[in-house]
């Protein structure tokens, strides 16, 4: 019986380092946001946007707003990327529409390609009354998951700077309170930077682990974040003082394995040598990661 009990223990353990091992394994899929687009010189046709992003060695483009998705989905088929996340705009005061919106046509269209919806929240009734706030949005958001559940698409909430909600703390709320599967929180470093401040990311993340559906990243300053512009929070991975490795490292560490995007807006760099650039640093932080499972 002793014996029997060892081995079970010893099978347990390797189990679970196995396991452990599976969760740190650096393979999260890496995407550039749709706004990169916006940077200089980079093309105006969707299918030629696409062509440049697969150009720099991206797998994958994240799309924005409802009123383009169609084509631009298209575009990214034909060239052969992949569309794991789009961001989407939730207004409380104004509801879904109707039975039949756009935004339930682009569920439809997505059923199987593994999607996530990024919600930033908007409100101008309810900014400065979250409690009525959250009940009408979970009203909101309860109906589309179980919708979006038969499509095999996920939701997450988008904490913004200035929009309804802004911290992470308010984003898990209002995902515990709508208590479905497919709807999770986005940690976005550039806005987490300039609401919460630095010092708060470990325990933040800590938190969020459970719901996080969507993390993304870019080049920043460190310092007192707060008070900087975006052109200080958001640069090109690898540019600005703030150690975002250390911050990739970290959310590994407690084994996210979901995907990552690259937070682009408003960088005054090249389309094309900012792309490449942030996705030599990403490949860079591979290899760094790698070697530091080695050493342990």
């Amino acid at each position: 019986m002793k014996i029997l009990s060892m081995v079970l223990v010893v099978f347990f353990v390797h189990l679970s380092l196995c396991c452990n091992a599976q969760n740190k394994k650096f393979n999260n899929l890496f995407y550039c946001f749709g706004n990169a687009m916006n940077l200089p010189n980079a093309p105006k046709s969707f299918e030629d946007q696409a062509i440049l992003a697969k150009k720099t060695g991206y797998q994958a483009m994240s799309g924005s707003g409802e009123q383009n998705y169609f084509e631009f989905r298209k575009a990214l088929d034909r060239v052969g990327l992949a569309m794991p996340e789009i961001y989407i705009e939730l207004n409380i005061d104004q509801g879904i529409a109707s039975k039949d919106s756009l935004l339930k046509k682009i569920i439809r269209d997505s059923k199987g390609r593994d999607l996530l919806i990024t919600l930033p929240i908007v409100s101008k009734l309810y900014k400065n009354n979250q409690l009525e706030g959250d009940t009408k949005l979970v009203e909101m958001l309860t109906p589309l998951a179980d919708y979006a559940a038969a499509y095999q698409v996920k939701l997450a909430i988008y904490p913004h700077y200035l929009l309804y909600c802004e911290s992470i703390q308010h984003a898990l709320k209002i995902a515990t309170m709508a208590a479905r599967p497919n709807i999770g929180i986005v940690f976005n470093l550039c806005h987490f930077l300039k609401v919460e401040g630095e010092t708060q990311i470990e325990a933040a993340l800590t938190q969020s682990m459970p719901h996080l559906m969507m993390v993304s990243i870019c080049g920043a300053d460190t310092g007192d974040t707060k008070n900087m512009d975006w052109n200080r929070l958001i640069q090109p991975l690898g540019a600005g003082s703030f150690d975002t490795y250390r911050f990739v490292k970290l959310i590994k560490d407690k084994g996210y394995q979901g995907r990552i995007g690259l937070q682009c807006y408003n960088i005054k760099t090249d389309a094309a040598i900012a792309l490449s650039k942030s996705l030599n640093t990403w490949n860079s932080y591979k290899n760094m990661y790698s070697a530091s499972l080695k050493g342990n």
